[in-house]
């Protein structure tokens, strides 16, 4: 796997990264560049999100295979600081940096009380025209959203 939008992410925020660090591969090795990566805070999971062509916004999966082969959600108490979803459509590139505290504030990552899911939809600023559902999770996401590129205009 190349992580090449977390490269791109980490040049654009100053992350200086030398010839053996950056991403590690999950195990499941997910079509949405799925690794690990400790940055000065800890340690932070990596996904690639994708734009779908029928729906506004970008999905990522965000599950782990666990012991038996199943896979199941992010567990909140597993130790990683997070998680930093990459989301690229057009000239558009943002990440979203989800907090364990914001996956679970959010519903995504599993604890003894929730289920968590194994994957779900993201809206970057830049999506409009939303359901208000869509415009709900929008605002609920909004804070851990960073816009890192924005088309030229001409």
């Amino acid at each position: 796997m190349s992580f090449a939008a977390f490269r791109r992410y980490a040049n654009s925020v100053g992350i200086a990264l030398g010839p053996g660090d950056g991403p590690s591969p999950e195990e499941q090795r997910s079509d949405y560049e799925s690794g690990i990566v400790r940055l000065p805070d800890g340690l932070w999971r990596l996904r690639t999100a994708r734009v779908t062509p029928t729906k506004p916004g970008a999905f990522a999966a965000v599950w782990e295979r666990g012991e038996d082969g199943r896979t199941r959600p992010l567990q909140a108490s597993d130790g990683i600081r997070g998680l930093l979803v990459f989301v690229e459509d057009g000239e558009r590139f943002g990440v979203f940096r989800f907090t364990s505290a914001d996956l679970v504030r959010l519903g995504v990552a599993r604890t003894g009380s929730q289920q968590g899911k194994r994957g779900f939809r993201l809206y970057p600023a830049w999506c409009s025209d939303l359901n208000p559902a869509a415009r709900r999770t929008q605002r609920e996401q909004a804070p851990s959203f960073t816009s890192l590129a924005e088309p030229q205009r001409a």
